[in-house]
């Protein structure tokens, strides 16, 4: 990871790679929230930039057993995000290169492989598409939020969307049904696997996409029922305090909705 950090990258995308460079900031005392699409080197003005990247890049991604409610959410945020390129590089990949291969072969299994393969395309898709929206706007918003606690001059943007009325949208229910989806495909495998019991491409690929299914699940558990959960609770606590003139989210700079007309409940 270490060749993908660097001073030209927007603070944006340093944060979206790597929550944890949150504390990294933090630790500096760097403001940074105002400077999203700065590039990284403008927030050093004299020295430690090298020193910055060279942590950065090399900072442990948490552990799977972390106990996620005792750490700050960038934790648990850097950890899902690492996971999604894990999925992508290795599961995501071996699955759609042994159905590029076994597509092309003249075997009684390829029609099945065929027909699997233009499903499992759309799951991808599917699948990168709900990546995109978390990781550019969602797991932002939250460490945005999070943030406010901290640094109580940092703008807590509701006027650019409420979360928890985001979760409830048509938008954010489709794309969360490719976990559906993973569950569909991991049994449509096995099926083929029964069919061609003397085939071990087909075994192959049905434990890679029960692999697969698995751990999504386990992702959409921390997602929705730790992450989410916590940051809706947030969100809440964050807009009452502020429609309530509480003295710490008082700042000079205010977006055209923040003074709620109604207070803000989990519902």
């Amino acid at each position: 990871m270490k060749n993908r950090v660097s001073q030209n990258m927007s603070v944006r995308a340093l944060l979206k790679m790597r929550p944890m460079a949150i504390a990294l900031l933090d630790k500096r005392k760097i403001r940074f929230w105002d400077a999203l699409d700065k590039p990284v080197g403008e927030l050093f003005r004299v020295k430690g930039l090298e020193e910055f990247l060279d942590e950065a890049a090399s900072t442990p991604i948490p552990a799977p057993d972390t106990e996620w409610a005792a750490l700050p959410l960038y934790y648990l945020i850097d950890y899902l995000t690492q996971e999604h390129r894990q999925l992508f590089s290795y599961e995501v990949s071996e699955i759609m290169h042994l159905l590029d291969i076994h597509t092309l072969a003249d075997s009684s299994e390829v029609v099945d492989l065929k027909a699997i393969k233009v499903s499992f395309q759309a799951f991808i898709n599917r699948f990168e598409a709900h990546v995109e929206e978390e990781e550019n706007h969602i797991f932002l918003k939250i460490l945005r939020y999070e943030a406010c606690l901290r640094d109580h001059s940092v703008h807590p943007e509701f006027h650019r969307g409420s979360l928890q009325k985001y979760m409830a949208t048509p938008k954010a229910k489709e794309d969360r049904r490719f976990y559906e989806e993973a569950t569909s495909l991991a049994h449509g495998m096995k099926v083929i696997e029964t069919n061609h019991e003397s085939s071990l491409v087909a075994k192959e690929l049905a434990d890679l996409m029960e692999t697969l299914n698995v751990k999504l699940q386990d992702h959409y558990d921390l997602e929705f029922n730790t992450l989410f959960t916590s940051a809706r609770e947030l969100e809440r606590s964050l807009y009452n305090m502020t429609i309530d003139g509480h003295p710490a989210m008082v700042i000079q700079q205010r977006g055209p909705m923040d003074s709620g007309i109604m207070r803000l409940d989990l519902g």
